[in-house]
């Protein structure tokens, strides 16, 4: 006799869950507040003006003496005679033969000339510089302030007043560069006003030239 109990159970349980939770948040805020914006284009730009060339037309007084106010813009200078520089005698250079007076070994020491030159908005000017040819010295007037003072001496200066040395070969052609206070120009005509002197009364030769240029704010 053969009994035979097989039992066999088979639990097979597969629980397959899949959660996918994805939350993608994005949050993008600009805010550009510009409140009130002026532009009025590029800064001024400093350019070069040549106010008076070398060269230039003058008035002059070759008398030996004149009045004080001079060198005023409002001085009377109608009895002046006119010329071209450079203005002076005795060298092949100069263009306007002045007087130098009745004596050969006494000449005038000093010798007087003018100018005028037209400024367009004098106050956007932030330099000047005046260049002078001078035989043998000078004082120099711009719109009758005092601007340059050069081979002559300190203190009062008179028609007699003599330059403080004699000016020589190369020199005697040479532009010597001076700062100018850019504030005494003013819209309109403008006077430039020079008195040039001899360092001895039997100097052989005179003269005087300039030339003036500005350095001008352009808006």
């Amino acid at each position: 006799t053969g009994t035979g109990t097989g039992t066999g159970t088979g639990t097979g349980t597969g629980t397959g869950t899949g959660t996918g939770t994805g939350t993608g948040t994005s949050t993008g805020t600009g805010t550009g507040t510009g409140g009130t914006s002026s532009s009025s284009g590029p800064p001024p730009m400093p350019v070069v003006v040549l106010a008076l060339p070398e060269g230039s037309g003058y008035l002059y007084w070759d008398k030996g003496f004149t009045a004080s106010n001079w060198a005023d813009p409002g001085f009377d200078d109608g009895a002046w005679e006119k010329g071209v520089a450079p203005l002076g005698y005795g060298d092949p250079h100069i263009k306007t033969v002045v007087s130098f007076g009745p004596s050969q070994s006494s000449k005038y020491i000093t010798t007087w000339f003018r100018t005028v030159f037209e400024v367009k908005n004098a106050p956007s000017v932030i330099a000047a510089t005046l260049e002078l040819m001078r035989d043998d010295g000078a004082v120099v007037f711009l719109n009758g302030v005092e601007v340059v003072r050069t081979n002559m001496p300190d203190g009062a200066i008179t028609a007699d007043t003599l330059a403080s040395e004699i000016t020589q070969g190369e020199e005697e052609t040479e532009f010597f560069a001076f700062k100018v206070d850019p504030s005494l120009l003013v819209d309109g005509p403008n006077w430039l006003a020079i008195e040039v002197h001899q360092s001895v009364a039997n100097s052989s030769d005179l003269g005087m030239d300039a030339r003036l240029t500005l350095e001008q704010l352009v808006f």
